[in-house]
C-alpha cells in the first residue's frame, strides 16, 4: 500500500466516528460509484491490452 493510501485511510479512520449518520450514508454512495468507475475502466484496459496483442 503506497503512502498516499495509508494517508487517505488514516483520514477516514479519525472522521468516521465524528460523522452523522447522514454524512456516512452519502459517502458510502460516492465510495461506491468510485469504486465502479475503477473496476470499469480497468475492465476497459485489460480488453485494450487483449486487442493489441
Amino acid at each position: 500500500m503506497s503512502e498516499k493510501e495509508k494517508k487517505i485511510l488514516k483520514t477516514f479512520e479519525k472522521i468516521l466516528p465524528d460523522m452523522t449518520e447522514l454524512e456516512r450514508e452519502k459517502l458510502l454512495p460516492f465510495g461506491e460509484g468510485i469504486a465502479f468507475k475503477t473496476a470499469e475502466q480497468k475492465k476497459r484496459e485489460q480488453e485494450t491490452e487483449k486487442e493489441v496483442v
